[in-house]
């Protein structure tokens, strides 16, 4: 009788798992999602983990895993490991027809492109004498924009030169670029003549307009380190220096262009360059593709994009290469037309970018990190 016992035990184990390992993935759905699109270096980020068993059948144990780049930090260490990416694996036990929501935090550390495209599911069977797992399918993608800096002083000289350009090219007037109401001369239109005006000041009036063909900015960004001594927190300071820039320039409703000494590939279209255009759009796609270059990656010589400089447009470039680079971008600006240099180089030391009657030198102190 004991035997028959402990034989009925064995056949509905082995059943039991039979059944088990057919079906326990089945009708079981798991999601990972950011909470929001983009954030800033320095703030913190959420996601959500949702897993759903719509069928009848319990699942004891399950545990969810997946990993990301190390550079974001999961606010609760429980069941998270980092090595060369961080692994987060959480453990569930699911009734049927049970649905369980978690949100994580995590703490941006550093501008990036991040992104989930999978997770692993893992469960064992009755007594635990088998494990089985399955894959899942994840798209969430999150970007992590270059940390805001203080760019007051480039704004200043860029506006400086921006006006300087305007007055000189006063003849080229924008109509949609209103500037004010003068007395009228025997020289203005007829179509400017301001009529209303004209009625309440008893003279004749005229409106006058803005040149707005220099209000077009291009920034050249350099990220090359290729020296012995690496410098990533230089070229950090000068994507946050674009950002920022850009970031500013395009709310003030200039047109703004960006180009990244970042290596192409063959055969397909520049990925380190946006030309330039204003509006919301632009300000988001100037951000993410920054976000998406690293400071790791190969880079092309700085050089060969200061080749062809953009009409019409105020040239500032970023570069803490300042030895390799100084006649390169005296060339790009050229001496009919004046452009900005940033320089970013190391606390305690003298920035290295030679004094010059066309190029603005603006020399940027950076903490050594």
């Amino acid at each position: 009788m004991i035997s028959l016992f402990f034989l009925g035990i064995l056949i509905f184990v082995l059943l039991w798992d039979f059944y088990f390992r057919k079906h326990w993935h089945k009708h079981l759905d798991v999601s990972l999602d950011f909470v929001q699109d983009y954030v800033y270096a320095g703030e913190q980020a959420h996601m959500t983990e949702r897993i759903e068993n719509r069928k009848r059948m319990m699942l004891p144990i399950l545990e969810v895993a997946f990993h990301i780049r190390r550079e974001l930090v999961f606010s609760d260490f429980e069941n998270t490991s980092v090595s060369d990416y961080t692994y987060k694996r959480d453990i569930f036990a699911l009734m049927g027809r049970q649905r369980v929501i978690r949100t994580l935090t995590l703490d941006c550390t550093k501008r990036g492109y991040y992104r989930i495209d999978q997770s692993q599911l893992t469960t064992f069977s009755l007594l635990h004498r088998r494990r089985f797992c399955a894959e899942r399918p994840a798209d969430t993608e999150l970007y992590v924009y270059a940390k805001r800096a203080d760019v007051s002083k480039i704004l200043v000289a860029c506006q400086r030169i921006i006006g300087d350009v305007q007055c000189a090219r006063r003849l080229c007037e924008d109509p949609f670029a209103y500037a004010s109401i003068r007395e009228y001369t025997i020289t203005d239109p007829m179509k400017a003549i301001n009529w209303k005006a004209s009625a309440k000041t008893g003279n004749l009036m005229v409106n006058t307009f803005d040149s707005t063909l220099m209000e077009k900015v291009m920034v050249y960004v350099d990220i090359e380190d290729k020296g012995i001594l690496k410098y990533e927190y230089l070229v950090e300071e000068s994507i946050s220096v674009a950002a920022s820039l850009c970031s500013r320039l395009l709310r003030q409703g200039m047109e703004v262009g960006i180009r990244v000494n970042a290596e192409e590939e063959e055969g397909k279209q520049p990925q380190g360059y946006i030309k330039p255009a204003g509006g919301r759009q632009q300000i988001a796609e100037i951000e993410r593709m920054l976000a998406r270059r690293k400071a790791e990656e190969a880079a092309a010589a700085f050089s060969s994009i200061l080749t062809e400089p953009e009409e019409d447009a105020v040239l500032i470039v970023i570069s803490k290469n300042a030895a390799e680079n100084q006649e390169a971008i005296e060339k790009l600006c050229g001496k009919d037309r004046q452009g900005i240099w940033v320089v970013p180089f190391p606390r305690g030391e003298e920035c290295m970018a030679k004094e010059s009657d066309h190029v603005c030198i603006i020399g940027r102190e950076v903490e050594r990190t």
